[in-house]
């Protein structure tokens, strides 16, 4: 199993550091978010931590297509890789957060499909058509810059964006959760869109998301993750509830109605409206023990990566147990 992390810098100087420690404690990557006014820029602290670092990976979770064009974030990327020789992992959402906190809308899911051919294409040489118009002739455009080809992954949670994967994308960051029946749905809308290009479900890496706390008290674990998790499982059901087993359906709608996203984002509910099985499926919380064995089972699931984020009031507390205590023991 290889354990990634998710997680948002203020300063270059925390994500330098926070990269070099995770390599230090065998993480095989790290994402960063894209959340411009909140965060540092991610692309601009990717290139120093790659210049401080040996073996770990580097990618955003996620970056958008409603402030950079899909051409840009290409040669981003492909600069980033040149930069780390071959580390960089592109990672792309429609648009959440940072969008909707400036009064902007996310992308069109027939847009981002477009977008996502675009960089796929320049990131792997094919170039793209470009029309005729008055300052040019029309014809095929390559990207010239960088190295090339870098791995796509998008955050996919709703059926038709996870088709949209299984058509373009080389990964998926899974926001559905680590419960293995919405997995197993997930897989066959993957599949789906897989088949309508002419590819296998093999060919797309599914790498479940979601938060981690690591105690030796796991009692305590589960209290500190609960609230932070929240805002996980609201995004989940915004854009569908066809997951949600019959039995949970109206503890979730509890959740849904109570949850408050003008709040700050670990006041957005009350702890007590988060249901043990949200809990269980949107997070790994507990003692190192019930932590490795709950990864133990993704694995034997054909999971190979999970994408893991602490919360940020201790997360460097619990990047470094995880380290410790599961990957170093695993």
């Amino acid at each position: 199993m290889n354990f990634c992390l998710h997680g948002s810098a203020r300063t270059v100087k925390e994500a330098v550091e926070r990269a070099r420690r995770a390599e230090a404690l065998g993480f095989e990557a790290i994402f960063f978010a894209d959340s411009q006014m909140n965060n540092v820029d991610p692309y601009q602290a990717m290139a120093l931590c790659a210049d401080n670092t040996k073996t770990i990976r580097f990618g955003t979770a996620v970056t958008n297509m409603v402030y950079r064009d899909p051409t840009i974030t290409a040669c981003s990327y492909a600069t980033l890789n040149e930069i780390s020789n071959g580390r960089a992992i592109v990672g792309l959402g429609t648009g959440d957060g940072p969008v909707y906190s400036l009064g902007r809308t996310a992308t069109k899911l027939v847009d981002f499909e477009k977008g996502l051919r675009v960089i796929r294409d320049l990131l792997h040489d094919r170039g793209i058509d470009v029309p005729n118009s008055h300052e040019r002739a029309g014809g095929n455009v390559k990207l010239k810059a960088g190295q090339r080809p870098v791995p796509i992954y998008i955050s996919a949670e709703g059926p038709k964006t996870l088709r949209v994967a299984g058509r373009t994308c080389d990964g998926i960051i899974l926001g559905t959760g680590f419960d293995k029946p919405v997995t197993d749905w997930a897989r066959q809308r993957v599949a789906e869109g897989a088949r309508e290009e002419g590819r296998k479900l093999e060919d797309i890496d599914i790498m479940p998301a979601g938060m981690i706390v690591v105690d030796d008290d796991g009692a305590r674990a589960r209290k500190l993750v609960r609230s932070r998790m929240a805002n996980r499982a609201h995004h989940n059901f915004r854009f569908t509830m066809e997951t949600v087993p019959e039995g949970e359906a109206a503890g979730i709608q509890r959740f849904m109605d109570n949850f408050d996203i003008s709040k700050p984002i670990e006041e957005r509910v009350d702890p007590d409206f988060v249901t043990d099985y949200l809990l269980d499926r949107f997070t790994i919380a507990g003692t190192p023990a019930e932590c490795i064995a709950k990864v133990k089972r993704l694995e034997a699931d054909g999971i190979k990566r999970v994408l893991l984020t602490p919360p940020g009031a201790i997360y460097d507390q619990v990047m470094d147990k995880w380290g410790k205590e599961v990957i170093g023991k695993y």
